[in-house]
């Protein structure tokens, strides 16, 4: 087994980080060497999509919770940073406060109206 397994994103991916499946295809590369640490280097990264930020962030956290390898991530720009940090809030389901609404049905598209303008 590795000691560290140093990623450099932008030879594996591109500089624009758009997709589910690009987050899956990298943390693969962690999942199939198995080192104790694993750097990825985001420099010259431009972009990142909330849904590319928000599948790396659950296959790290997965990765890290079997104890697979400890994920560093290095020269990340500062809205890199934020939108890992956006997502990263996000992803506790168990400090979420769940509200239920009633549910109106209206036959009538004029009580429909009716009820809508009262809001």
């Amino acid at each position: 087994m590795k000691t560290t397994l140093y990623i450099k994103v932008i030879d594996k991916l591109s500089e624009l980080l758009n997709s589910r499946e690009a987050a899956t295809m990298l943390l693969d590369i962690v999942r199939e060497n198995r080192s104790h640490k694993t750097e990825f280097d985001f420099n010259d990264i431009e972009f990142m999509s909330r849904s590319f930020a928000d599948q790396f962030h659950k296959e790290v956290d997965a990765i890290q919770k079997n104890n697979v390898s400890v994920i560093e991530i290095s020269n990340a720009n500062e809205e890199i940073i934020n939108m890992l940090k956006t997502v990263a809030r996000t992803q506790n389901k168990t400090k979420r406060d769940f509200i239920k609404l009633p549910v109106f049905k209206y036959s009538d598209s004029n009580m429909l109206s009716d009820y809508l303008l009262s809001v």
